[in-house]
């Protein structure tokens, strides 16, 4: 009796605009599934300006990338790199620099498609620059994470990326709204978007608020992940967030 294969859970992670903490987020939902045990692969679909691999202090580790597997130079698993804390966890990541003429999204869904066997979840991280792209990527998944701040331009960007991903036909309830960096001072007087107005801005579910906390900076720089530190506020935090974006259907 042959056994079925389950299909992993693609969780895509999205930011209209660079400098919400899109990267952080999807670094750190990864940690925090495979600390519970679970096989996870976040794909670095930022073929412009990769970060998955810095922010988990992974940069010198990674020897291929998914160019040398669309080439033929390795084998897809060779260019999967494992975490030196969380052996379940694994990083695929585009070159630094262009080699040829990069990854068209045609290729990159080839990839998805060949990489997914043996892991629960795998999260793609996408790139800000490319609405085209990020939309793209969007449809690929099972559920999106959008990253959005209280800056108005940053709201503005990520409302523009949700209308896009419904015209293609993505079904609203797929995805969820992550409010980061949220000043309440600031907001009060006047200087930021309320946490409130943004929600209905974007008209989607709300999983996560999380206050300003330069504690991420830090971990970002230092490439350590915030949610494996349980005992930090910060860590905490972004732990109950992560939870109720996974329960929520």
């Amino acid at each position: 009796m042959t056994q079925e294969k389950t299909m992993p859970e693609i969780i895509t992670v999205l930011s209209g605009k660079g400098g919400t903490g899109k990267t952080l987020m999807a670094a750190n939902l990864g940690v925090r599934l495979a600390a519970d045990g679970k096989k996870v692969l976040i794909i670095d679909g930022n073929f412009q300006s990769r970060g998955v691999d810095m922010a988990l202090d992974m940069e010198s580790r990674v020897i291929y990338d998914m160019v040398d597997v669309l080439r033929g130079d390795c084998r897809i698993r060779q260019a999967l790199t494992k975490h030196h804390q969380y052996k379940n966890l694994s990083i695929l990541e585009p070159p630094i620099f262009r080699k040829g003429g990069g990854i068209r999204m045609v290729e990159f869904e080839t990839l998805l498609e060949r990489v997914q066997e043996g892991f629960d979840y795998v999260i793609i991280d996408t790139s800000s620059s490319s609405t085209e792209v990020c939309v793209q990527m969007g449809l690929l998944s099972d559920r999106c994470m959008l990253v959005t701040t209280q800056d108005p331009v940053s709201v503005r960007a990520g409302q523009s990326l949700l209308a896009a991903l419904k015209e293609k036909g993505m079904e609203p309830e797929k995805c969820r709204l992550l409010v980061n960096g949220v000043r309440l001072k600031l907001a009060d007087e006047g200087y930021l978007m309320d946490v409130e107005d943004i929600a209905d801005a974007f008209g989607i579910p709300v999983c996560g608020v999380i206050p300003y906390d330069e504690n991420m900076h830090v971990a970002f720089s230092n490439g350590y992940p915030v949610a494996d530190l349980e005992d930090s506020e910060a860590g905490a935090h972004l732990s109950r967030v992560f939870r109720r974006f996974l329960l929520t259907e």
